[in-house]
């Protein structure tokens, strides 16, 4: 499987969210939170003892990703990731803004595409894979506009269905 097509493997329609409304990069990170907790808690058996995961939790992972190095990768995309105990595969959330907001980027421009990341604690390999992938995407300008003109979730897979 080439890396790209993994990237393509781990969308799912529900962690992406077009054109949304968010004026800060403290909210675009709790939408993210937001989105990267669902698939923590669909397959909690809460009767077995299982504990739902909490997007405060998800968002100050991310957050502390952050103050290691701004995500911020220029050409108004970030790329909020964090590795995540409780993670047992790698998760993807999109999220395109209506208005780019500013993140702090080292080219300083502002964000206006965001794929958020969680990976297994020992993932090493998944998450650069998933990184490069993303970040080799979005430097293609043209590639990078049309996912952030895209109107629903489904488009935006198939952009990244069709990239290669």
């Amino acid at each position: 499987m080439t890396t790209s097509n993994f990237l393509f493997q781990t969308l799912d329609a529900e962690l992406i969210v077009v054109h949304a409304d968010i004026g800060s990069r403290k909210k675009l990170l709790e939408e993210m939170a937001r989105l990267l907790t669902i698939p923590l808690n669909r397959d909690v058996d809460l009767e077995e003892d299982g504990e739902l995961t909490k997007e405060k939790d998800i968002y100050l992972q991310l957050w502390e990703r952050e103050k290691l190095g701004n995500t911020g990768i220029g050409n108004g995309v970030a790329l909020p990731h964090s590795r995540c105990p409780q993670a047992n595969k790698a998760i993807v959330a999109i999220i395109t803004l209506k208005s780019a907001v500013d993140y702090d980027s080292l080219d300083r421009e502002p964000v206006n595409v965001a794929f958020g990341l969680l990976v297994p604690t020992e993932a090493t390999q998944d998450h650069l894979n998933l990184l490069a992938d993303i970040a080799r995407m979005m430097s293609d300008n043209q590639h990078k506009a049309d996912v952030a003109d895209a109107v629903s979730a489904q488009d935006i897979i198939q952009l990244i269905g069709d990239w290669s």
